[in-house]
């Protein structure tokens, strides 16, 4: 049951605050009064009222004050105010418009108007309240840790905040198309497990000492196995809110830190391990080897030597990030000799490059010596996670908007989970399975490259193509010739 509308009524005679008390005693409402306008305030910042019966007339501060200073008081200046005044000339109707007043009722009273003006308006303030209330409650739930998906009777999905939407592969903006289903969206990407909680989905568990309900995204070449447990509240007001919980590194019994420890033991000591050895070897017996066994050893420490220093260049480059400038601006009729000429130097043959008509003309804020190193970065990944190293790159610039360019480097490679979309962009992530320090680099390329683009003021994303494997990795980069600057 709701409580009662707080109305503050502010007289300084007795015999009006009695007269409402008497008009509105048998309405649902709590009554506070106040004799003057230093009072009512009083009362007011106490107790916030959802609605202020205020008299114009008093000695001292006015009823025009008082309204003033509640409008100036940012916890009461939604509060309605209606004026209560024995005047009903133009003049005193605008002094308490310019003072904030929201209606005005004159005295003598009459009861019907008093009462249904009170009800109406009360109405309106506590809708107003819940609308803000609501606003600030889809905030938290849309920015949540949690997936929270609201589904009705049938199991149709009416809304899912943006963890849902990423850990279901649904689309990215909040509208979802009518009549999909939970259980079948889940299941396109996850099984369900155990089986026996699944079977009566979608009523809820009877008894909580039941097994939890899970969807469980198997493990793959490429990625570790991903546990959501699916927790489920029915309101008989809403619907059924379904709530998705990340617990896979509570089932795994540990959590996997990519420290910088666990980088230099095996990014730093695995390299450094083969030359040491193989000088070793050489000194211990330099003159018992042939020329062939000589040149073999010393190869081996010359590829040893250059994966340490891909790994100290990465681990420099990622410290010295604030100090690459964003620069002046790219021209984008200059794209393509620059894909060509890193595709070249990382020889990948099928690199193709589209620029929008509209965007050919158009530059973007990064200088070309850094877009050629970003072009670099990303053909490498491509290049790296391909099953078979060998990717079709596609490489796209468009406008967005009146100040953006979108440079998006797509390729046909490995398909990212869940988890590892979450994590991408993080420095010294990388997206093989276990971390074993075999795959060359630090992890820190694209980590650096995010950092260069939100240097300039852009934005970064990655995500899965929708019709194909593989990976998109947009760039939105301020224009030059805009000057526009991300807030």
């Amino acid at each position: 049951m709701s409580s009662p509308a707080i109305i503050l009524v502010v007289d300084d005679l007795a015999a009006n605050r009695e007269t409402l008390r008497e008009l509105l005693g048998a309405d649902d409402y709590r009554l506070i009064e106040a004799a003057n306008g230093a009072e009512a305030l009083q009362l007011a910042t106490e107790t916030p009222p959802d609605l202020v019966l205020l008299d114009v007339m008093m000695p001292g501060m006015d009823g025009y004050e008082v309204c003033r200073r509640l409008r100036a008081d940012a916890r009461l200046a939604e509060v309605p105010v209606i004026m209560v005044t024995a005047l009903d000339d133009q003049a005193s109707r605008l002094a308490g418009i310019a003072a904030g007043a929201d209606d005005f009722i004159t005295k003598p009273f009459n009861r019907a108007e008093l009462r249904a003006r009170l009800r109406t308006i009360t109405r309106l303030n506590r809708y107003r309240r819940l609308m803000e209330q609501r606003s600030q409650f889809e905030w938290v739930v849309e920015h949540a840790h949690d997936g929270y998906v609201l589904v009705n009777a049938a199991d149709e999905i009416l809304l899912a905040n943006a963890r849902a939407r990423l850990w279901l592969g649904l689309p990215a903006v909040a509208g979802l198309p009518a009549a999909d289903k939970f259980l079948a969206v889940a299941r396109r990407m996850f099984a369900c497990q155990p089986v026996e909680p699944w079977c009566d989905w979608p009523a809820a568990l009877a008894d909580e000492r039941q097994p939890a309900r899970l969807l469980v995204r198997p493990e793959t070449a490429q990625a570790r196995a991903f546990f959501l447990e699916v927790a489920v509240h029915d309101s008989p007001t809403y619907g059924r809110l379904v709530r998705l919980s990340d617990v896979t590194e509570r089932l795994a019994g540990q959590r996997d830190h990519r420290s910088f420890q666990t980088m230099v033991s095996h990014k730093l000591r695995t390299p450094l391990n083969g030359i040491l050895g193989m000088l070793e070897v050489l000194t211990a017996d330099l003159a018992g080897y042939s020329r062939e066994e000589l040149a073999e050893y010393i190869g081996l420490a010359h590829q040893s030597a250059e994966r340490l220093n891909v790994a100290v260049e990465d681990i420099l480059r990622f410290a010295g990030i604030s100090n690459l400038a964003a620069g002046s601006g790219f021209a984008l009729s200059g794209l393509d000799e620059v894909v060509q000429r890193v595709a070249a130097d990382l020889k990948l043959p099928t690199v193709a490059v589209l620029v929008a008509a509209e965007a050919r003309s158009s530059s973007f804020a990064c200088a070309p010596e850094n877009l050629e190193w970003v072009l670099f970065e990303l053909l490498e990944n491509a290049k790296k996670y391909h099953p078979r190293h060998a990717p079709a790159v596609e490489v796209s610039a468009r406008l967005e908007g009146q100040g953006w360019v979108v440079l998006t480097i797509s390729d046909d490679g490995a398909t990212l989970s869940p988890a590892q979309l979450l994590r991408v962009g993080s420095p010294f992530f990388q997206g093989e399975k276990y971390f074993t320090g075999e795959a060359p680099g630090m992890g820190l390329g694209l980590a650096s490259v995010f950092a260069l683009v939100w240097k300039a003021g852009g934005s970064c994303r990655v995500h899965n193509r929708t019709a194909a494997p593989g990976v998109c990795v947009e760039l939105q980069w301020p224009r030059a010739e805009s000057g526009r600057k991300r807030p």
